[in-house]
């Protein structure tokens, strides 16, 4: 159950600052950043399984960032891989191209997923789901936006709320970008559960007890949980840093990244 913080149009010099959890089965092969096309550059996790990513950014500064969405039950493995969208939406390169791809896609195409897109610009985030006839497309304003499993406000995803009360907003644009990962590391690799959690509806295949464990924003279960963590800002002229844990951020040093989003010079 991944959880990716935006603060758009928080800090003047890093209009696009991204902070995510990945939570996965631990037996899914996956590997850190690496280039995953060269025109345009764009480099992101690689998903040994699907072969696609689950959030990347270009050299230009346009991320995005995917989490399933929750449907209680198993995926349908027929359908088309998300990870796999992820690229594609990386390299239509803008908000308003990724809008246009998503809007005219069938949205049973793919198992049920949120997306969220942007750059220094504007920022977006799209819901696909099999009981609507069409893809939603929202842009956002600035601020704080915590994306789950589900769509943002979503009830069934309290853990949402966290970084609401962990975040001094008004303190982050006088932080340099040190400043403001170093306040970004401890939501990242929080532990604690809100107290109101949704019981799981009626003939779940997840136990609430099981459920409530995945309420943190750092999860950890036996086989699954906060399996990696990125922390990226956008400045004005493209990729100001890009940090990758390779593990839980509760206990994993993050490496720079950012070096992967450099044409190499002929």
């Amino acid at each position: 159950m991944c959880t990716i913080i935006a603060l758009r149009g928080v800090h003047p010099a890093y209009p696009l600052i991204v902070a995510a959890n990945r939570d996965e089965f631990t037996s899914r092969r996956a590997t850190g950043p690496v280039v995953l096309s060269q025109s345009p550059r764009v480099a992101g996790g690689l998903d040994r399984q699907a072969q696609g990513t689950w959030l990347g950014v270009t050299e230009g500064g346009f991320f995005v960032g995917i989490t399933n969405q929750r449907t209680w039950g198993m995926p349908d493995s027929t359908r088309r891989s998300r990870g796999a969208l992820v690229l594609d939406a990386l390299r239509l390169g803008s908000v308003d191209a990724v809008a246009s791809h998503l809007e005219a896609l069938a949205p049973r195409t793919f198992n049920p997923f949120n997306l969220l897109f942007g750059d220094a610009a504007s920022l977006a985030v799209a819901y696909v789901r099999d009981d609507a006839p069409e893809v939603t497309v929202e842009r956002l304003p600035a601020g704080m936006h915590v994306l789950t499993n589900d769509r943002m406000g979503s009830p069934w995803f309290p853990k949402a709320e966290l970084p609401n009360a962990m975040i001094e907003l008004d303190a982050l644009p006088s932080m340099d970008l040190d400043g403001v990962f170093a306040a970004m590391l401890p939501v990242l690799g929080d532990h604690s559960i809100p107290r109101a959690i949704p019981p799981p509806p009626r003939g779940s295949l997840m136990p609430a007890a099981y459920a409530r464990r995945l309420q943190a924003l750092c999860v950890h279960t036996p086989g699954y949980g906060t399996v990696s963590a990125t922390l990226l800002a956008v400045s004005h002229s493209g990729v100001a840093r890009y940090l990758f844990a390779e593990g839980p951020p509760c206990r994993t040093a993050f490496v720079d990244h950012t070096g992967l989003l450099a044409t190499p010079s002929r």
